[in-house]
Order: structure tokens, then sequence, then C-alpha cells
């Protein structure tokens, strides 16, 4: 790596931890919600930051669409993500049925169960599924113009694979201080949250660099976040259960078996990224022809 990316990283590392430190402060004081949106938002503003102050300026920031050559990965990004994401809460229910209920705490505050309760959720969940992500574009943008959009390819100089899972670990320690205070998988084990936050963001962001490579853009990972995080306000433990789960586990997709769809996903993508590696230089002609 040369040496001005590297102090150019640095400088994002203070700058955007100066900021998870004072976010961190404030929701530990108040734990609200917004606070977390605004923090999705620091690491792009950390990234402008870190342009100005190096006189970096504008080059390959990754924004570009090329819509003609990625129309179809970014409708099957939005529209699939969903359905790769529930097979793990599928198999969660098939390997303990006993946790598995129609008379979930969704059901009973809409006042329905049984037939009208599954029909309730066919109607819901397709339009949550086409709606979501596009709200949530603009917030996972600041969190990918930094960690796929800038320090993806400051990594890439180590290879595909190395530069997704450092920026991966990278993400999942930038989610510790909120994780450690129960945000995801509750309170009274903050270690074991930060260590799951690791596995989590590993898995996810191996398949949002795959994105990032195929697409030459930021925008695939963008889609891919603003999918996963609209997946959440619809978590299978409040879809289908009455009762408290063990979150590490499932049957949500932060626990191991509730995110099993996104494991084999990554195993996927890890493979299309070994073969990309192979491929010499094959990610320099999106260098070059960025903005």
């Amino acid at each position: 790596m040369k040496k001005s990316d590297q102090k150019r990283l640095w400088i994002f590392a203070v700058v955007e931890s100066a900021f998870l430190l004072l976010f961190s402060l404030l929701y530990w004081q108040h734990r609200e919600n917004w606070l977390l949106s605004l923090l999705m938002f620091t690491p792009a503003v950390s990234v402008i930051l870190t342009r100005l102050f190096t006189r970096e300026g504008t080059k390959a920031l990754y924004l570009r669409v090329w819509m003609r050559k990625n129309l179809r990965c970014y409708l099957a990004t939005w529209l699939l993500t969903p359905v790769v994401a529930y097979i793990g809460a599928v198999l969660y229910f098939l390997l303990f049925p006993q946790n598995f209920t129609l008379s979930s705490q969704l059901a009973q505050e809409a006042g329905v169960q049984g037939v009208d309760y599954l029909v309730m959720l066919a109607q819901s969940i397709p339009l949550a599924v086409l709606i979501n992500p596009l709200t949530g574009l603009l917030p996972c943008l600041g969190e990918e113009l930094a960690w796929r959009g800038y320090l993806l390819p400051k990594f890439s100089c180590y290879g595909k694979i190395p530069a997704t899972l450092i920026t991966g670990l990278l993400w999942g320690l930038w989610h510790a201080p909120i994780v450690a205070m129960g945000f995801n998988y509750g309170e009274g084990h903050p270690v074991a949250n930060i260590l799951a936050m690791l596995v989590f963001c590993s898995v996810l962001g191996v398949i949002q660099g795959y994105l990032f490579f195929h697409t030459g853009s930021v925008w695939g990972p963008v889609v891919f976040h603003a999918a996963i995080n609209g997946i959440d306000l619809y978590a299978p433990s409040q879809l289908f259960m009455n009762r408290s789960s063990n979150l590490f586990i499932g049957p949500n997709l932060i626990g191991l078996v509730g995110g099993a769809g996104l494991i084999l996903l990554a195993a996927w993508c890890l493979r299309q990224l070994w073969k990309m590696d192979k491929t010499a230089n094959s990610f320099e002609p999106v260098v070059r022809n960025q903005i």
C-alpha cells in the first residue's frame, strides 16, 4: 500500500473514531435510535473530511451507477436478498419447531391469528420488501461510501479476498460500542455481542465486497445493505415467535442459524472473488474510469 494511502487511512480512522465516541456516549446516555441513524452518516462525513485534509479530492468515489451493465445485478440484489436471508429463518424453525407459532407478538398486536395472520403477512411483507430498501438507500450510502467505496479499494492492493475480510472486520469493530450496550444481541454479554457482530459483518462484508468489485460501483453494496436493513423491520422472531430466543442462534439474521442463507451466499461470493483475483488487473479499468 502506498504511504499516502496509509496516511489517509489513519486520518480517516481518527476522524471516524471521534464521531463514534461522541455518538456512543450520546446513545449510552439517551438510548434513542435516531442517534444511530445519524451515526450511519458519519463514515461518509469522515471520508469527505479526510479527502479535504489530504487534498485527495473527488478521485475514485465509485458513485457512478453503470446502470446498463448492472441493472440485473441491482434488481437481483434488491429482490432476492430477502429470499436468501429468510432461508436461515426457515432452517431455524425446522430445527426448533416448538418455537414457531402463528400467535406471535405481532399477530396479537394486530388482533389476527392462523390463516388470517398468514394472509396479512402475504400482503404486507412483499410490499415492505419492495419499499423499505428504497427508504434506506441514503443512510446506507452514508456507511458504504466509506467501508466499500473508500477503504475496500485501498486495501485491494493485498487482493480482493483479504481486502473484503479486512474491511468487514473493521466494519464490525465500528459497531462494537453499540452492540456492547445491547443493541442487536441484548444486554449482559458485551464481549459475545462484539464477537458475534464481527462474524456477522464479515459475512455481509464478503457479499458487499463481491458486489462492489462486480459492479465497479458503491451502489451494489448500498442496495444490499438497504435490503438487509429493510428485513430487520420484519424480524422472524417478531413474526413467528411469542417467546424469547437465543439471538446468537436465530431465527433472526444476526444468529448463526438464522443467517445460514447469507453464510452460503458469502461462500459463493468468496469463490467468485477468488476467480477475480486470478485475473490480473481485473479491477484496474474500473478505477481508471471512475467518477
